[in-house]
């Protein structure tokens, strides 16, 4: 197996909850032989403020001087982790004039008119599960449809708390007719997706989004796919990548991608 790694999903601390400066990130980085990877600093566009413009504008600077910085000895890209971009279109297709960037992770943190995942008690599911998952996916396959990002970020966030905190188990097929129209627009959209690979490191003990999204992207014709370790702190750069990597030839997958200038490189899992 290639031990090429670029991850794809990174937090500096300019995002709120993340720890560690761009500069230690890309020290740890180097230490552990990673090749290069692409800081996804938060911005939830439903909130967007002055504040998210400071933090995405030093992100992009900080990231652009550490990329000069260490040149010789690892690739450095700058993006956004865009989140809810359909619950304020305005504002999103105002960011993407505003920050030009390597890549873009479309995401959703939160259904419209409801607070983030990570913030939902047990008690928030026990009895509207249903309705919130019903409505998330609807919502991603629309934001998909709008398509003006360059994968689509963590598909199955939601079950890192339902099932990883709550231990709720779902039936994940009452939402699959819409998660594969999704998955067959953005491979006629020329979006990719990303297999997430955090969840290893937390109670819910595997990737995002589940085996079956990631093989149904590829029988439809996929080949975009991101390895993103969503690390908020300079220990977890590249944490299961391999995992990553051995999801995706298990799924039919020859390639793996980073983005440069929002264009897709591919990498060869093998050679």
């Amino acid at each position: 197996m290639n031990k090429y790694i670029f991850d794809s999903h990174v937090h500096s601390n300019n995002s709120f909850d993340a720890l560690d400066s761009v500069i230690e990130l890309c020290e740890m980085a180097i230490k552990n032989n990673i090749d290069g990877f692409c800081i996804t600093d938060h911005l939830e566009v439903h909130e967007y403020s002055e504040e998210y413009e400071k933090s995405i504008t030093k992100s992009h600077k900080d990231t652009r001087e550490a990329a000069i910085l260490f040149k010789d000895k690892l690739k450095l890209r700058t993006g956004i982790e865009m989140a809810q971009p359909l619950q304020d279109i305005k504002t999103a297709e105002i960011i993407l004039e505003k920050f030009p960037c390597d890549f873009i992770i479309g995401s959703m943190h939160s259904v419209k008119n409801e607070k983030d995942f990570y913030f939902m008690e047990k008690c928030d599911f026990e009895h509207r599960v249903d309705e919130l998952l019903t409505k998330y996916y609807e919502e991603y396959y629309e934001m998909v449809k709008w398509g003006k990002f360059d994968v689509i970020g963590h598909i199955t966030y939601p079950l890192r708390y339902i099932e990883g905190n709550f231990k709720m188990k779902i039936d994940m097929t009452k939402y699959n007719e819409v998660i594969y129209e999704m998955l067959k627009l953005a491979v006629n959209n020329n979006v990719g997706i990303e297999v997430n690979v955090s969840g290893f490191r937390q109670q819910y003990g595997k990737q995002f989004p589940n085996f079956e999204h990631i093989k149904a992207y590829r029988d439809f014709g996929g080949e975009i796919v991101t390895i993103g370790s969503d690390s908020h702190n300079r220990y977890s750069i590249g944490e299961n990548f391999k995992d990553g990597k051995e999801l995706l030839l298990e799924a039919g997958f020859k390639c793996y991608c980073e983005f440069e200038n929002r264009k897709a490189k591919m990498i060869n899992l093998l050679k």
